[in-house]
């Protein structure tokens, strides 16, 4: 497995094979002059994978580093460096990747707390595991997912009732289930124009920082479902671990309002919402690090 100091960590990268063979990529960063006291296991969103420009080592919160922190990223099978593929997939198969990788942390690190850390449709997907396999993490961040869509981004994908843009952006896959992939940012622009909507910058911008210019990767529902979407109130009544939910409080994407709806059915008493003053889906990563360091020191004394 290789290895590659920087600083104040160290590096691991390496593959964990699921229940059906597929290799699951992963990468770590260790504390490089402290013991592992727990881990923050993070699950990165559509389209994307754990070391795509707006995550990577900006997920690493520098001071719980210093204080024994570990800092994980698994690209979801089908995204980045993992086998297997997105269609026709199953919730049970994806808290199956996610239950291996956790093992895998147990295998080198022992019983230190894991907290998972889920952006977009991994926030989703990281409530999902949590409330089927609480005992395997102490807590759950969640970062910009909402069941709601704001009205402005809805613009886009359903500016009329003659022709739109819902037929650029979603398609058909086997067995005619719809499918999603991400616009590039002069593709978004274009769009705009030909249906005369005003370009709204923030939207520009997350796209810009999704890095979504090369991405062609199609989602159908099943994806979407697997992650837990549509099903999110059932979910959170069966979270009982603490939550932390992260909102930036212009997010171009998602309403707030829905993930308040959410927060409040988990089942625990130890929850909170947090906005950020930024705008964007995803400066969220960095602009959240301290409230993520209070919120696990808080939880892990070993942390303090």
């Amino acid at each position: 497995m290789p290895q590659a100091s920087a600083g104040r960590h160290i590096r691991n990268e390496g593959y964990v094979s699921a229940d059906d063979g597929a290799p699951l990529y992963y990468r770590e960063w260790l504390p490089a002059n402290a013991d592992v006291t727990s881990v923050v296991l993070f699950v990165h969103g559509i389209g994307l994978h754990g070391d795509a420009p707006p995550y990577g080592t900006k997920i690493i919160n520098d001071s719980l580093l210093g204080r024994g922190t570990a800092f994980f990223a698994a690209d979801i099978r089908g995204h980045g460096k993992s086998g297997g593929s997105v269609e026709e997939i199953s919730g049970d198969v994806l808290a199956g990747d996610l239950k291996r990788q956790i093992e895998h942390l147990r295998e080198k690190h022992g019983s230190v707390p894991v907290y998972l850390y889920g952006h977009n449709f991994g926030g989703i997907l990281s409530l999902a595991y949590a409330a089927a396999h609480g005992r395997d993490v102490r807590g759950v961040i969640v970062s910009e997912y909402s069941r709601l869509i704001k009205s402005s981004a809805r613009q886009i994908v359903e500016p009329g009732a003659g022709s739109s843009l819902m037929s650029r952006m979603i398609g058909r896959l086997h067995h005619r289930s719809r499918s999603f992939r991400f616009m590039a940012p002069e593709e978004y622009r274009q769009l705009c124009c030909e249906y005369h909507i005003p370009v709204d910058s923030r939207i520009l911008t997350s796209l810009e920082l999704s890095g979504s210019p090369g991405c062609q990767k199609m989602y159908g529902k099943e994806f979407f479902s697997a992650c837990g979407a549509g099903d999110e109130l059932r979910i959170a009544k069966n979270v009982r671990s603490p939550v932390l939910m992260i909102f930036a409080r212009n997010d171009p994407f998602f309403d707030v309002r829905g993930a308040y709806d959410v927060l409040t059915r988990v089942n625990s008493f130890d929850k909170m919402l947090v906005q950020v003053e930024i705008a964007g889906h995803y400066g969220i990563i960095e602009s959240g690090q301290d409230h993520i360091d209070r919120w696990i020191t808080q939880r892990n004394p070993r942390n303090g």
